[in-house]
Formats: C-alpha cells, sequence, structure tokens
C-alpha cells in the first residue's frame, strides 16, 4: 500500500505463510490482454531482479475474477516507499537507475514475441492525445488565466514535438526492447541496499530504450516525492535538478551505456515524454479535478499554484533546447565513470 495514491492499491494478506498483496489488475493503455506482462515479469525475477512473483489461483490462472473486475495476489516484498528529501533520497535516485540498467540489460535476453502498442498509442499518438486533451480542457476551463495559461503549454508543445519525432525518426542505432513501461516511485520499494522490489508492468510493450530512460530521469529528478502527503511538485524551478540527474544516469549508465545516437537524443526523448508525465503528476488537479469544482470553488491562492506550476511546465520546452547538449554529455559521462 502506498501514500503517494489517495486510493489504497492492495489489502495485505497472509497465505499459506506467506504475505501478498490483493489488488485489482489495471487495464493497461491498450487494453490488451496481460500475457505478455505475465511472461516478461516471470522472465525478469527469473534473471534475478526484485520483481515479486504473482500467485495462481488451482487453475492455473494468475487473474482472480470477482465480479467484473479481476484481482491479483502479489508477493510483498517489503521496503519502503521512494520520498526524494534527504541524502538517502539522493542515493536512492542513484539505485533506481541502476536498477533500470539492469531491466534493460536482462530485456535485451527476453525471448519475446514482440509485444507492439497500436501506432496511435505509441509515443507521437500518446502525447498528441494528451495535449488534445489538455486543449480541451483549456476551452471549458471558466477560469480566463488559468486557461490562458493551458492553451500556452499546450502550443509551446506542439510547436516542439515536430522536430522532435524527426530526429528521434532519423537517429541511428537506438535500442529497443521491451521495457517496463511506467518506471517511477509508484512502482519501486527501497531498502538499506536500494532497490528491493519492482512491479506495476501494466504498460510493458516494445518500445525505444532513450523513451523510457527520458521518462524515468524526470521522474526522479525533476519531481519532488512526498510520500507523507501523497504529492509530486516541481523539485526545482526549472528543468531537472542536476545532482540528481547525474546521479540517475551514473546509475543507469554504469549497467547500459548509450549507444548509437541514444545520449545525442535524450532532450527529444524528453520532449516526447515530459508533456504526459506533466498531466499525470504535477498538474493531475487540473486535468483529473472535478470541472465544477476548478470553475467555481477555487481560491485566489489555489489559482495562483496552478499558474504557478503551468509556468514551470512551460518553461520545459525553452529548457531542454538549451539543456540538449549538457544532457547527453552527462549520460556519457556516466557511462565512461
Amino acid at each position: 500500500m502506498s501514500p503517494y495514491s489517495p486510493e489504497p492499491l492492495g489489502l495485505l494478506l497472509e497465505v499459506e505463510g506467506e504475505r501478498y498483496l490483493l489488488r485489482p489488475r489495471p487495464e493497461g493503455p491498450a487494453g490488451e490482454d496481460h500475457e505478455h506482462c505475465y511472461r516478461f515479469q516471470r522472465f525478469l525475477r527469473l534473471a534475478g531482479l526484485p520483481v515479486p512473483a504473482l500467485r495462481q489461483t488451482p487453475a492455473g490462472s494468475y487473474c482472480l475474477p470477482l465480479g467484473e473486475e479481476c484481482f491479483e495476489l502479489q508477493q510483498w516484498l517489503g521496503g519502503e516507499d521512494f520520498a526524494s528529501a534527504g541524502t538517502r533520497g539522493l542515493r536512492w535516485v542513484e539505485a533506481a537507475g541502476r536498477m533500470l540498467g539492469q531491466l534493460h540489460e536482462a530485456s535485451f535476453r527476453f525471448p519475446g514475441p514482440q509485444h507492439r502498442w497500436p501506432s496511435e498509442l505509441q509515443a507521437g499518438g500518446l502525447v498528441q492525445g494528451w495535449l488534445n486533451l489538455a486543449r480541451e480542457r483549456a476551452e471549458r476551463c471558466e477560469v480566463g488565466a488559468i486557461a490562458s495559461a493551458l492553451q500556452t503549454w499546450v502550443e509551446q508543445w506542439e510547436a516542439a514535438l515536430p522536430a522532435a519525432m524527426m530526429t528521434l525518426g532519423a537517429a541511428r542505432g537506438l535500442p529497443e526492447l521491451h521495457v517496463h513501461g511506467d518506471y517511477q516511485a509508484l512502482h519501486l520499494r527501497f531498502n538499506a541496499e536500494g532497490v528491493c522490489a519492482v512491479s506495476g508492468f501494466y504498460a510493458s510493450r516494445w518500445e525505444k530504450r532513450v523513451l523510457e530512460v527520458a521518462a524515468a530521469l524526470f521522474a526522479f529528478s525533476a519531481l519532488d516525492w512526498q510520500p507523507e502527503t501523497g504529492q509530486t511538485p516541481p523539485l526545482v524551478a526549472r528543468g531537472l535538478e542536476p545532482e540528481r540527474a547525474r546521479a540517475f544516469l551514473r546509475g543507469y549508465g554504469a549497467i547500459a551505456p548509450p549507444q548509437g545516437q541514444e545520449a545525442a537524443c535524450l532532450a527529444e526523448a524528453l520532449t516526447l515524454t515530459v508533456p504526459i508525465l506533466t498531466i499525470n503528476g504535477p498538474l493531475e488537479d487540473l486535468f483529473f479535478a472535478e470541472e465544477a469544482a476548478l470553475n467555481t470553488s477555487e481560491s485566489q491562492e489555489q489559482v495562483e499554484e496552478l499558474l504557478e506550476c503551468l509556468a514551470w511546465a512551460s518553461a520545459w520546452p525553452g529548457w531542454l533546447r538549451r539543456a540538449r547538449r549538457w544532457l547527453a554529455e552527462l549520460w556519457e559521462e556516466a557511462a565512461t565513470g
């Protein structure tokens, strides 16, 4: 169970002397069956990664249908939620990077078959879909300052996306593999040694590796994870926090150095992933709160907080243009020690 979520992620149970987390099985974005997810987790666990086992039903299924929902019994490996605060948080950032590197290196050996999402759910189509949602949200928002700021945010990202997609499409030697799909603090548990559990593989699919590196880099060095409040506000006023970005890529690069033009494309990969992660992170109250509450009951203080967060989000395209070379060098330097 995690304090980051307003809803409990599951119920701890003991079955035959072992602890399990009983929880609903979420549907992946593609709405497909979960056979790839189960095969991939089993493979990674056998490869030595701390992926919790799923208990099978007597019929041999990993899914227990109850009414209209399906539930899973996931092995409980213990550990703590990630928190950005303090020196331990910085050590855990590096540990998260190292674990992602180990996951990707193992994934290269996964026998498949390739599990691909439909084209509209691949990186370019996915981010455009979220931006379309943001544009609709801006048109419906009755708070003029927020509607204008959100519209500006959408326009800035839409201007930045074509060049980023062209660069990624033309880049040479970008490795592809089965990624975790949602590698962030909610799906990791930590102990004194580092990451002790990796879960949440429901968005796993065949993808360019650099896109997952970018998304995870953002999650661990742009957001302030606060388990006591469940919030993930921006960590710094602009872009990535340098020390944490360096720590994450140091952990990752020691295991998985960049190949081909990967390092040079890290800024473009962030351009495709940051809008989605921002909507589902610091801006989530703007997108997932009740519209009536947003339009009629926001205090001036709440409006100012949203505007400040939108200003932070709108600064990202410009920051990425300026930081492109620094990001590439950071990954390359991390890989060489």
